[in-house]
């Protein structure tokens, strides 16, 4: 019997700059902030621990203090019992997203049941490019300068005319609708505490996104120089999702099991899909992924509320909003990546998170949350907002 899964909870940690002087998790283990949202998930839900069968969480540098399968090493530092497993994925910056996916097809199948999905990145310990090494015959399907993420952007900003002007407008937008969500306490419900260190060193625990500029300044962002392409590129700092470290998790399960446990749902998840695109237009991932999914699911973009697709890039977001023709007001209505911050692993969990209460805020129907992905892919998940 097919079964429809859903989210019961739902929380992240803040969102820390990946520096090593002045970032909030500097002196923090990444596999720390994963069991941190991972207990809080549980405690959130109200579920009896005994209950979850497996945790599935993750992550796109699965080494150091991230390696070893720090799905089943989170779930045993957070207290879980020895019964629930974990396992670890990886689709790069879809990863968390994966996770969704899969423990939703799990579901659907009858298989394990109650999950937990998780996410966590920490790029200050573990740099994107840390002791990666590329076959080099990959670069017979695609080049090197493809490779680089920042050099997709520029493209895109190029052969789509998308102005550095343009660029800055929207990154600005994105810490004017982040600084909005913080002070009406949009983010409370989702963001737990966790011990950090401030800039000056001292200890804290945290609840707001450090990345999230209440200075931005469109006249700062048009004296900075260009970050991948020197003098003739358009994509620069402030028009890129900051390195950032955090996680995210969201409690998964049926609706029958939630029935029997008397847990109350916040969504459905109605359908999922990932997709394959040229390396070099990595950023419109979404576009084709948004597109397979609303097909899959017989749903039509019009009838989409609340959109939420993981800033990488300005220039890669306004691309798929172009070419989406989506309505803007819909689209990351608490800002995106570009403010918040981009911990890779953890981001789709971060964005769904968001996205569900966001739905929940504003009496969505139907949310979509969607991103790019290195190496040229995409990946959407449908949500559908459950009345509480």
């Amino acid at each position: 019997m097919h079964k429809n899964p859903v989210i019961v909870s739902c929380c992240r940690t803040a969102i820390g700059r990946s520096h090593p002087q002045r970032g909030y998790y500097r002196n923090v283990r990444g596999d720390e902030l994963s069991h941190a949202v991972i207990a809080a998930v549980v405690t959130k839900s109200g579920i009896d621990p005994a209950h979850i069968e497996d945790v599935v969480l993750g992550t796109t540098q699965q080494q150091g203090e991230l390696g070893g399968n720090v799905a089943r090493v989170s779930a045993l530092c957070a207290g879980l019992p020895l019964s629930v497993a974990g396992t670890t994925v990886n689709r790069l910056c879809g990863s968390s997203l994966q996770a969704l996916s899969q423990a939703c097809h799990s579901i659907a199948a009858g298989a394990e049941d109650v999950q937990i999905v998780a996410g966590v990145e920490h790029m200050h310990h573990l740099p994107m490019e840390k002791d990666i090494d590329l076959h080099p015959r990959l670069f017979e399907r695609t080049s090197r300068a493809a490779i680089s993420m920042g050099m997709t952007a520029e493209y895109l900003a190029a052969s789509l005319g998308i102005s550095r002007e343009e660029q800055e407008s929207y990154a600005f937008q994105s810490h004017h609708k982040a600084c909005q969500a913080v002070d009406s306490g949009a983010f409370e419900d989702e963001i737990i505490p966790h011990r950090a260190h401030d800039e000056s060193g001292m200890p804290i625990l945290v609840v707001r996104d450090q990345s999230v500029r209440a200075d931005a300044s469109l006249l700062a962002m048009s004296q900075l120089d260009p970050a991948f392409l020197p003098r003739l590129g358009t994509v620069t700092a402030a028009t890129s999702a900051p390195l950032s470290d955090g996680a995210a998790a969201m409690m998964v399960m049926s609706t029958e099991t939630a029935e029997k446990y008397s847990l109350q749902p916040l969504v459905r998840v109605l359908a999922t899909a990932v997709v394959g695109v040229p390396p070099a237009l990595m950023g419109t991932g979404p576009v084709a992924a948004v597109q397979k999914l609303l097909f899959r699911a017989g749903v039509s973009l019009d009838r989409i509320d609340l959109i939420e697709i993981n800033e990488a890039f300005a220039a890669q977001s306004i691309a798929c909003i172009r070419q989406l023709q989506v309505d803007p007001s819909r689209v990351n209505v608490h800002g995106g990546s570009l403010a918040i911050g981009h911990p890779l692993g953890a981001s789709g969990a971060r964005i769904c998170t968001t996205l569900v209460h966001a739905m929940h805020a504003r009496k969505a129907k139907l949310g979509v949350a969607t991103m790019c992905i290195g190496l040229g892919q995409g990946i959407a998940v449908l949500l559908e907002r459950i009345e509480l």
